[in-house]
């Protein structure tokens, strides 16, 4: 999907919604006539006060006029509003209800995007692109901690805090306030499960998360680089705009001037501008260090939360118990 077709469809939403929002209303205004025919009667004098307005324009006297317009508008507005709380309704209830209160969701204030329209755009732009990197989402629910029992037990507590925290940083989080986390140790122990946990609870609230490892994400960055991928695409700026990004497998991608480059660009830029991120490794720091320098080392450590993952590959464990029990 390109940059124009994303816009496009953001816009329609807006639009859809709307519209929804004046149809609701009207059917709100329905309702209310046939219950409290008053409401009728008020709503007529209303609409002959517009036209009064439109009349008043460029008379003499149209200062004076306009302000006892005004003041029998108000009146016979809070009549409405009394009539409807008489009868158990909210007082703004024949009101239009739109989702967004700055833009009533045209998409625009001012003439300039709304903060909604860029929302949605960033929206669509993440499940877009998380479609093409096919996100596979896991739950906390499905994380075990049995597969940790047999660890010392400082370990194993280091395992339920990890838990622990990537819970309540699912729950509390927010693009403006909330930290990153640098989740590292073996393949199989648990991180990637984790961070497809937070992705999912943040995805069902709204939140725009992106998810990709490394390798892939560098692959389709450098060909929308040097031309060779979809030239309308912008996959840069959704990796940086976006209001979560998880990185998993870092280290493990091929490494080029480009990728390093690129790499540096996106903590750099996304730190920078307090924007959070995930990033999995199964590097120590000491080779974190040694692959990438000291720069990246030191925005990963300043920025983010430290999780140190210990176990035995659980995909391991779980194949081994599988023929364990066929074989019983």
């Amino acid at each position: 999907m390109t940059k124009e077709q994303i816009y496009a469809e953001a816009v329609e939403v807006l639009r859809t919604r709307r519209r929804n929002a004046q149809q609701e209303q009207e059917q709100r205004t329905d309702r209310i006539r046939q219950e409290i025919p008053e409401t009728a009667e008020l709503d007529r004098q209303l609409r002959a006060v517009c036209g009064s307005i439109l009349s008043a324009i460029g008379r003499p006297d149209n200062k004076e006029r306009l302000k006892q317009i005004e003041q029998h508008t108000k009146a016979a507005d809070a009549m409405l509003r009394n009539l409807l709380t008489a009868k158990g309704y909210p007082a703004d209830y024949l009101d239009v209800h739109y989702t967004c209160q700055r833009c009533d969701d045209t998409g625009f204030v001012g003439g300039r995007p709304c903060v909604c329209l860029k929302q949605e755009i960033g929206r669509i732009s993440a499940e877009q692109f998380n479609v093409r990197s096919q996100l596979v989402l896991c739950s906390f629910a499905d994380f075990s901690l049995d597969y940790y029992r047999d660890l010392p037990p400082e370990q194993f507590h280091a395992m339920e805090q990890n838990l622990a925290v990537c819970k309540a940083y699912a729950e509390s989080f927010s693009p403006e306030r909330s930290g990153s986390l640098l989740m590292s140790g073996n393949t199989g122990l648990g991180k990637t499960h984790l961070s497809l946990a937070i992705a999912n609870a943040l995805l069902q609230r709204g939140v725009h998360v992106i998810y990709d490892s490394i390798g892939s994400l560098l692959h389709i960055l450098e060909q929308e680089h040097f031309g060779r991928g979809d030239s309308d695409s912008d996959t840069l700026s959704t990796v940086l705009d976006c209001d979560l990004l998880i990185l998993d497998d870092f280290g493990t991608e091929f490494r080029t001037s480009f990728s390093r480059s690129m790499i540096y660009t996106i903590l750099n830029s996304r730190m920078n501008a307090g924007k959070p991120m995930i990033v999995n490794t199964n590097l120590t720091l000491g080779e974190i260090r040694e692959e990438y320098g000291d720069r990246v080392v030191s925005r990963l450590i300043s920025a983010s939360q430290m999780l140190a993952f210990y176990g035995r590959d659980i995909r391991i464990q779980k194949s081994l118990r599988r023929s364990a029990g066929q074989g019983g």
